[in-house]
């Protein structure tokens, strides 16, 4: 092959993986405050029809000894359970939906890693608006949303209560709550 040719073959492959890459970036490496705003955009403009909930989550009654990432649970079939809510049914939440807002994020940092036993996911088309998971320890409970952690905020848990099973509702509840409680 020409050297000409190849440096161009070369340089358009390059072009075509950053833009591949590029394009890949506005989901879950979009900013928590960023992708909020972007949610509650599509939620007012009841831009719903494409919209979808992801839920994973290991069964309650199961103790887990050592942290699981996202990747352990969701990547490494980790899970118990998987529920996917798509959008028609998001449409009855609309309200409770609404009230996902970055006004609740409060900068946290825990002295404890990840421990991803439930993790959630909006996603519009297959790209990923926003994630979430709880991380529950009493007074410390946090949550990481697009993988920044925040100050625990009972919203972000309630908008899927109404898709969980009772008993995983009643374990979290008890796992959040403030030891003084």
């Amino acid at each position: 092959m020409n050297p000409k040719k190849n440096v161009a073959l070369r340089l358009f492959s390059l072009l075509v993986l950053v833009i591949i890459v590029a394009s890949g970036c506005g989901g879950s490496y979009m900013s928590p405050e960023r992708a909020l705003r972007t949610f509650s955009n599509r939620i007012r403009q009841n831009n719903i029809n494409d919209l979808t909930l992801t839920i994973y989550f290991k069964d309650a009654r199961e103790l887990v000894l050592f942290p699981f990432s996202v990747e352990d649970l969701v990547g490494r079939g980790w899970y118990h359970y998987k529920i996917v809510v798509e959008g028609n049914e998001l449409d009855e939440h609309k309200e409770l939906l609404l009230q996902l807002s970055a006004d609740y994020l409060i900068p946290f940092t825990s002295s404890y890693p990840m421990h991803a036993t439930l993790y959630y996911v909006f996603e519009a088309n297959g790209r990923t608006i926003f994630s979430f998971v709880p991380q529950a320890s009493g007074d410390d409970s946090s949550m990481y949303i697009n993988g920044v952690e925040f100050k625990w905020n009972d919203v972000f848990f309630d908008v899927i209560r109404p898709f969980l099973p009772e008993d995983e509702v009643t374990h979290w509840d008890r796992a959040l709550m403030p030891s003084d409680w």
